[in-house]
């Protein structure tokens, strides 16, 4: 199976992205479809034995949609602007059309021959509606398109069918008879309300397009004392890079030089100057403030942090309230084609009267569109991730974004999550059973092989004694939230927690870490460690208690280190010593309470209770697996932006709830009308052609409006 993605032009509806959803998924080559209205796009996964992209790109532009691989290929600018022609053509085809109603006009011809001329440009801008709504048609996949065009070809249609018989003597009046303006201006509105959408959309898409196109394409490679340019994709882990002044960072690295300067605003949401040494890692999207550097580099383009960045943002999942819309977008319009058609049927043989019989065809046609049913949810959500994105919060779906509103329990390791993650030597005590140098010289060698944060804190702390760091380590073993051993010189050196050494006695008590070190099962060290509280946790926790929210820690550390952090952020429930399997069940037996459960972790051992969970968060950028298995990342330092994503997330379904109900209503309140089912009862209210036009474009425009008030959130 192959992985495609495509961007797609010409969608203006739920019913049109669906259709495409539709029509492949019948294809025996389409494993699976998904179609993204708002970005444009789609992920498909296909069997390159039985088709190609040509295949598929084919098979998409059959339903009158453009799709390409290239997103720079598109060039829909001039089309978005033929709404221009639109609007010119039919400001004085409505005005003159109106005339009718206040003057006496003597050749009824002549005015009809002007409007006839002044539709044709308004038919020529609009001829993408009508190619498309007739090959979905065509498809018996009928969507907004679809209705517009049967609707407004109906009122064209039947006006050329009234002018036949007022030149043929059969009926005495023509003006007050023919719809060319109504199909006009459906055309105009409907384009105009096009253009607005995409206009919202363009600019809710700001943040991802904007970071697309900052991101640098090419690096200099360093080597010899020169610089060559080189795109990014040729670049390879362990080259060297240099970052002039001013200049974006393209790929993550390790800084070669003694220092430098960098403004990470972009990745973090931070807008402070960032001071890094040598041998810290740098990350990409960083913007060089000193002068130039030079870096080793240590990811591949889709690795690096904006790539990733980058890549969570054009995610593509749906939201499952998304799907609800998709599913009744499927079947209204093919129902509303039907009862249109029987409504009108039934008119004209209980009246005998074609023309009111038309009216009733058009009017429901045209007010029936599941334009804003089909805007509801992406455009809010769409609006909902830019938002958060300038807070370094990103969500890797809108799954994750709807999800995130029914958390009940947020479950929190400690290490680097309550904690800032800077760990530091605060003490050593060596037992004096060797050798200090010697001791010492173990421990880095095989901590050296860990990527574990109190690991790189103990080989800082060792760097600074006169070691011997070139020990050969083999049989290296990691239990993941316990410790590490190895073999060296025909000695086993075990480093980690109490519980790892299969200590019974010399257990000391502390507030602090403690890392012991054995030789041989005798314990020969032991380092304490610290870690500080992130400055915005109490505030954290208070915010989430106010919203009924319950925060637990679930941590590998020590009873007393625990319960310090648990009693300094007011957190009333915590264990202690929980490997990545007890974290897994704990997780579980929440669940089995139907509670919704958000675990925050940045490790190995956490990747469990991640992928558990029914929402994962990860704060850190250090561990790739850890990112893989989250459902949103944070960059920034500020912990408490959790829960400005949690409120986010509820404002945001809210808003979609909003949409729906107000598209719904707007439906079942305007179908009827537009079907005359107030005649009936003797009530006199009918809706004309080009007001049922006008009023579905407003109803499209009313949920954008709406959905942009999440701006403000």
């Amino acid at each position: 199976m192959k992985e495609i993605r495509l961007k797609i032009e010409g969608m203006s509806c739920t019913a049109c992205s669906g259709s495409i959803e539709r029509s492949l998924s019948r294809k025996i080559f389409i494993n699976k479809i998904e179609v993204d209205l708002i970005n444009a796009k789609a992920f498909i996964i296909y069997d390159e034995n039985l088709a190609n992209t040509e295949d598929i790109i084919n098979q998409i532009e059959k339903l009158g949609y453009k799709a390409y691989i290239n997103k720079n290929e598109i060039t829909n600018n001039k089309k978005n602007e033929k709404y221009i022609i639109a609007i010119i053509f039919a400001i004085p085809l409505f005005i003159i059309s109106m005339g009718s109603m206040f003057f006496h006009i003597n050749n009824e011809l002549l005015i009809c021959a002007i409007q006839m001329i002044l539709i044709l440009p308004i038919l020529y801008a609009g001829s993408q509606i009508y190619k498309k709504g007739f090959l979905s048609l065509v498809k018996m996949i009928p969507n907004m398109d679809s209705l517009v065009m049967l609707g407004s070809s109906s009122a064209i249609i039947y006006s050329i069918y009234m002018l036949i018989l007022y030149i043929t003597g059969n009926i005495d009046s023509l003006l007050h008879n023919i719809y060319f303006e109504s199909a006009g201006v459906i055309i105009a509105v409907i384009m105009l309300g096009k253009k607005l959408e995409h206009n919202a959309t363009n600019n809710a898409k700001s943040a991802i397009e904007s970071l697309i196109n900052l991101a640098p394409k090419t690096a200099l490679q360093y080597e010899n004392n020169t610089t060559i340019q080189k795109n990014i994709e040729d670049i390879n882990i362990d080259d060297i890079i240099a970052i002039p002044k001013g200049s974006m960072v393209s790929l993550d690295g390790i800084l070669l030089d003694n220092q430098c300067i960098l403004d990470t605003s972009l990745i973090t949401g931070e807008s402070k100057r960032v001071y890094k040494k040598q041998g810290e890692t740098i990350l990409s999207g960083s913007i060089n403030y000193g002068e130039q550097f030079l870096l080793k580099v240590t990811t591949k383009t889709l690795d690096s942090t904006i790539g990733k960045i980058i890549h969570l943002m054009q995610g593509i999942k749906k939201a499952p309230i998304a799907r609800i819309a998709d599913i009744i977008s499927a079947y209204f319009v093919p129902i509303v084609i039907i009862i249109a058609t029987i409504g009108a049927v039934l008119w004209y043989l209980a009246k005998g009267d074609l023309h009111f019989s038309f009216i009733i065809l058009t009017s429901t046609l045209l007010i029936s569109c599941p334009c804003a049913l089909g805007l509801a949810t992406p455009l809010s959500i769409l609006i909902a991730t830019n938002k958060a994105s300038k807070q370094a919060i990103y969500f890797k779906s809108g799954e994750s974004l709807e999800n995130l509103s029914k958390i009940d329990v947020v479950v929190f390791d400690k290490t680097g999550t309550i904690t800032t993650g800077n760990v530091e030597v605060i003490n050593f005590i060596d037992k004096k059973k060797i050798d200090k140098n010697e001791l010492l010289s173990y421990i880095y060698a095989i901590e050296h092989k860990s990527e574990h944060i109190i690991a790189q804190a103990i080989t800082s702390y060792i760097s600074g004694f006169d070691i011997d760091k070139n020990l050969q380590v083999s049989d290296i073993q990691t239990t993941i939230g316990s410790g590490i051993k190895g073999n060296i010189n025909g000695k086993t050196i075990k480093i980690g927690n109490a519980k790892f050494i299969n200590l019974d006695s010399e257990l000391i008590d502390s507030t602090n870490t403690l890392i012991y070190i054995s030789i041989d099962d005798i314990v020969c060290a032991i380092f304490e460690v610290s870690d500080k509280i992130r400055g915005n946790a109490k505030e954290l926790i208070s915010n989430l208690e106010s919203i009924n929210i319950q925060s637990i820690i679930l941590s590998g550390d020590t009873k007393e280190c625990v319960k310090k952090i648990a009693d300094e952020c007011g957190i009333k429930k915590y264990y202690y010593s929980q490997l990545p399997d007890e974290k897994l069940a704990f997780i579980e037996n929440l669940q089995n309470e139907n509670k919704k459960v958000a675990f925050i972790g940045d490790g190995i051992n956490d990747v469990l209770a991640l992928k558990k969970a029914d929402i994962g968060i990860s704060l850190s950028i250090a561990n790739d697996i850890a990112i893989k298995q989250a459902d949103i990342l944070l960059l920034n330092s500020n912990l408490n932006n959790i829960y400005n994503a949690i409120i986010l997330s509820k404002k945001t379904i809210i808003n979609i709830k909003e949409n729906l109900a107000f598209a719904f209503i707007y439906n079942i309140c305007a179908i009827p009308i537009a079907l005359g089912i107030p005649y009936i009862f003797g009530i006199n209210i009918s809706l004309n052609p080009m007001i049922a036009g006008v009023a579905m474009g407003l109803s499209s425009i009313s949920v954008v409006l709406n959905s942009m008030r999440l701006n403000k959130a």
